[in-house]
């Protein structure tokens, strides 16, 4: 028996971060200005770092008995972007005045100017391309910078309800020095919840088919967005001109073909280096946390990709594999060179649409895509057209699984075994080589 324990304990599952059952009610230290700096929640598990004033979206997380890997998650903002050619983000399609310009202009517009030459005079032509470079010149920038604005952080508090229990914080985006982005002031919100007991959630009681499940040790954050103005809407002027004042055109413009990527980098780092993260919350830091990080590799959808090239400037982003099934998840892990994974970000493949009361409205699929830039990720998350309606995703991080430290026997335990097995094996194969025999309890 003692021989064999051990090896039992040696071959025990290690504790799971996702199995609900080995850590749930977790207990939760909080420090509320750790290094002067942080919000901090420490369990036995994980420990979990976010900005204390709120000022900038990031959440650093690790093993809380080991801290040699730091992971980090940062938004860096919201992309509006076109899906004629894709249904992913990719940044050669950006839903800008130029890009929209050639993309209507090549596909809908000067072909049917083309087939009816004849019928229309060059003053024509002119003035309805005029008229388009009119309403495109209205446009706002399609990409909005969270690093740029300025955030408010509420919470955290803790909420029990039933066997469920979590911390509520949440990050509010208030001012925007863009002033055609200005209309998302108050309308960005990342409301997060740090779960110290497993739960399963469902975000709209008359769908219960649409849930998912989180473990204690995670962060479950909601990506809501309302009232977004989307720069293809303000073609639809353009297109009942068109139709008033040259109806035998028959000009078809789709304004729901674009999207709203949230742009999420993710890096890892050293204890040591924190202090890039600290800086850059505090100012507008050159050194960000990305520049330290030492990130070798990331695991998506158990696809192995290394990130430790910067492929920005000589390739596009791939789109990552998402299935339509409701009920599973696509993650993000941190990986190494042998292929350990760890730290993740996971997102289900489908979001909810709310109308101005709150009720669902819709469900609507999600896409993502990717492309490493330099040891860290460069990781899009991809909503469609959700018109006046307001988006909801549900993200979560965590830690894959914990140290390999078995369950069975603790680990003073577990190397007096070991020492004690050592011992006997050795007396054995001694009185072996003497032929005698042998008694475990009462050696002869």
């Amino acid at each position: 028996m003692l021989l064999t324990l051990p090896v039992i304990a040696i071959a025990s599952p290690t504790a799971n971060a996702d199995d609900s059952e080995d850590i749930q009610g977790l207990h939760v230290q909080v420090d509320n200005n750790w290094k002067g700096v942080w919000y901090k929640f420490e369990t036995p598990l994980i420990t979990l770092i976010f900005p204390a004033s709120g000022k900038k979206p990031m959440f650093l997380w690790w093993y809380t008995d080991d801290n040699s890997s730091i992971y980090v998650v940062k938004f860096k903002g919201v992309i509006e972007y076109l899906t004629f050619d894709l249904p992913y983000y990719d940044r050669r399609y950006p839903a800008d005045n130029l890009t929209i310009n050639q993309t209507l202009s090549n596909e809908y517009i000067e072909p049917k100017l083309g087939s009816l030459h004849e019928q229309l005079s060059e003053t024509i032509k002119k003035t309805i391309r005029q008229n388009l470079l009119s309403w495109l010149a209205g446009l706002h920038s399609p990409y909005l910078p969270f690093s740029a604005c300025t955030w408010e952080l509420t919470g955290p508090e803790l909420v029990s309800n039933g066997n469920v229990s979590y911390w509520s914080f949440n990050f509010t985006l208030k001012t925007v020095p863009m002033p055609r982005l200005a209309f998302a002031e108050n309308n960005i919100q990342i409301r997060c919840r740090f779960y110290n007991t497993s739960a399963t959630e469902t975000p709209d009681p008359s769908h219960p088919e649409y849930n998912y499940t989180v473990a204690a040790g995670q962060l479950k954050f909601d990506f809501v967005v309302s009232n977004w103005e989307w720069n293809i809407d303000k073609l639809k002027d353009f297109a009942d001109w068109l139709e008033m004042n040259h109806p035998n055109l028959d000009i078809t413009i789709p304004t729901y073909k674009t999207g709203l990527a949230l742009w999420i980098n993710m890096a890892s780092i050293k204890l040591e280096d924190i202090s890039y993260a600290e800086n850059e919350i505090q100012s507008q830091s050159q050194e960000t946390v990305e520049t330290q990080s030492q990130m070798q590799a990331a695991s998506i959808n158990d696809e192995y990709y290394p990130v430790t090239a910067n492929k920005t400037q000589s390739e596009y982003e791939r789109q990552v594999r998402v299935t339509s099934r409701f009920r599973n998840h696509s993650r993000v892990q941190y990986a190494n060179v042998k292929g350990n994974i760890s730290g993740f970000l996971e997102f289900v493949p489908w979001a909810r649409l709310l109308n101005t009361t709150g009720d669902t409205v819709d469900y609507v699929n999600v896409t993502a895509s990717y492309i490493a830039a330099g040891a860290h990720l460069r990781l899009f998350i991809c909503y469609p057209y959700f018109g006046n309606y307001t988006l909801e995703h549900d993200p979560t991080i965590g830690l894959a699984s914990a140290p390999s430290i078995p369950m069975l026997v603790a680990p003073v335990l577990l190397a007096i075994l070991i020492g004690a097995t050592i011992t006997i094996a050795v007396a054995v194969a001694a009185i072996r080589l003497q032929k005698k025999p042998v008694n475990i309890v009462n050696v002869q």
